[in-house]
């Protein structure tokens, strides 16, 4: 089984998204954060989703990229409710 991304991956692949305003004393405990409250998700290839879907360039898209990225998590999270 491949190893999960570490945190330090997942802020080093934040840090050079085009727009993303990247501070580590935010960013670090976000991503934190996000690897507790999403477990069992790949945050940087959800991450790497988000930011394709949005053509290369989130920024242009949302004035703040930090919720858009944890709607897009809680959309990815694997529903356990039944379809009817």
């Amino acid at each position: 089984m491949p190893e999960e991304p570490t945190t330090t991956t997942v802020l080093a692949y934040l840090r050079r998204m085009p727009g993303y305003p990247f501070d580590a004393s935010i960013d670090e405990p976000f991503v934190a954060e996000l690897a507790d409250d999403f477990a069992p998700l790949d945050l940087l290839e959800q991450i790497k989703a988000f930011r394709w879907h949005h053509d290369g360039d989130p920024a242009r898209h949302f004035k703040s990229l930090r919720p858009a990225i944890r709607r897009w998590l809680a959309s990815a999270r694997p529903s356990n409710r039944e379809p009817f």
